[in-house]
């Protein structure tokens, strides 16, 4: 497997996608300090290491904003369809209003309807009265009514004022950090075609990385143990209940500990934590050479959706290659845009999406062959990127970020 890694960190220096350092458009990164008793390669590693954790800070930034964006625009289209309402509830309550007022003067010989014009003559004064009659009949608590829903929708009509502007800033920062998340790559792609040239600079990067991983799976395994223990605390406190029926049927889906919305046992309504814990030590990463990417697992996404996958910001044309040998499939929709499944000889199933083009044709691939290339089709238009899931066992998705961590991505 390490092979397997130091094969794909040392295919940077080849492929034709990575950036080739150019004084003139980028700049490179301050250098660091040398630590006490460390050599030229490890020195090495650690500035690639910062780079791609700058990357990687730049790209969760960018991703935190498109969550924020997204909640807006929902946000936005429910005080839309608010407003719609709203407008609908007024209009129908000025009709009632209007044919009420035209028929009471109908019936009263008027040739004027004084509600809804001034009372000018001698003659149209004295059907003042029968304006009043009519106000009266229509019943106070509908006038009001009227009244009331008008300083509704005025109301309403500020709130979604309000949202539109919040929703053209948020776009407009999420417009700069993208600028800012695709210059950190570029950043990273440079000072990473120099400094992997050298194959013990790529030894003491996929050293620090394999730490790096055993720190975050011993960090995701002590969460996964206290989530146990909290699980079966309550479930023994549930047995040993005498609250109801109802109260005990809700508990999993308001605890988010039993009976959540993933199953027995699950975690319950939160996003964030559905999928957590898994982590493949068989693949390698699909994007070949640097990338920036965070952990947006669960985050809010357009339409009402929730984030199931990990996002990988690349340049276009950047390889992307199988990150376990099996079948490739070719497919396309609308949100993914020009998608390919790869069905892993480990049992797992993998999920390539917003491609630019394929490489080769579909069958049987093996791991680090190139498959495809990064692109922007589908709902990226404008952001090039990998959205990239995995199914273990071709069941639920998964988070896919620690399994990216551990591939050294």
């Amino acid at each position: 497997m390490v092979a397997a890694c130091l094969a794909g960190a040392m295919l940077l220096t080849s492929s034709p996608a990575v950036a080739q350092p150019d004084d003139t458009t980028t700049s490179e990164p301050p250098t660091t300090e040398p630590i006490q008793g460390e050599d030229t390669a490890e020195r090495a590693a650690r500035e690639i290491a910062e780079a791609r954790a700058r990357a990687n800070q730049a790209a969760e930034d960018y991703f935190a904003a498109e969550s924020r964006r997204d909640t807006l625009e929902l946000e936005r289209e429910r005080l839309a369809t608010e407003y719609d309402e709203l407008a609908a509830e007024v209009e129908a309550l000025r009709l009632a209003l209007e044919t009420v007022a035209v028929d009471r003067f109908v019936a009263s010989g008027s040739s004027g309807i004084p509600i809804l014009t001034d009372l000018r003559e001698p003659t149209e004064q004295l059907h003042g009265g029968v304006l009043a009659d009519v106000a009266a009949q229509t019943g106070a608590i509908s006038l009001d009514d009227y009244d009331e829903a008008r300083r509704r929708l005025a109301d309403k009509g500020d709130e979604l004022d309000d949202a539109e502007v919040e929703l053209d800033e948020q776009k407009a920062a999420l417009l700069a950090l993208q600028s800012d998340a695709e210059e950190e790559v570029e950043r990273l792609r440079s000072i990473e075609s120099q400094r992997l040239q050298d194959e013990a600079v790529v030894a003491a990067l996929i050293a620090q990385q394999r730490e790096e991983a055993r720190q975050a799976s011993e960090f995701e395994r002590r969460q996964a143990e206290a989530n146990r223990v909290r699980q079966e605390t309550d479930i023994a406190r549930a047995a040993a209940s005498t609250v109801d029926d109802t109260v005990s049927g809700n508990q999993g889906a308001s605890g988010g500990e039993v009976g959540g919305r993933t199953g027995g046992g699950g975690p319950g309504t939160n996003p964030r934590a559905g999928g957590s814990g898994f982590t493949d030590h068989t693949m390698i990463c699909p994007v070949q050479g640097a990338s920036a990417y965070g952990d947006t697992w669960g985050a809010p996404r357009s339409g009402g959706r929730r984030h199931q996958g990990v996002d990988m910001l690349a340049p276009t044309g950047t390889p992307l290659q199988a990150v376990i040998g099996g079948i490739v499939e070719f497919r396309s929709n609308a949100l993914g845009g020009v998608t390919l499944v790869l069905f892993g000889d480990n049992g797992h199933r993998y999920y390539y999406a917003h491609l630019s083009a394929y490489e080769g044709v579909p069958g049987y691939v093996v791991q680090g062959q190139v498959i495809g290339y990064i692109g922007d089709t589908g709902n990226a238009t404008g952001v090039p990127h990998l959205h990239f899931e995995i199914r273990p066992g071709h069941g639920v998705p998964v988070n896919p970020y620690p399994s990216v961590l551990y591939a050294g991505c």
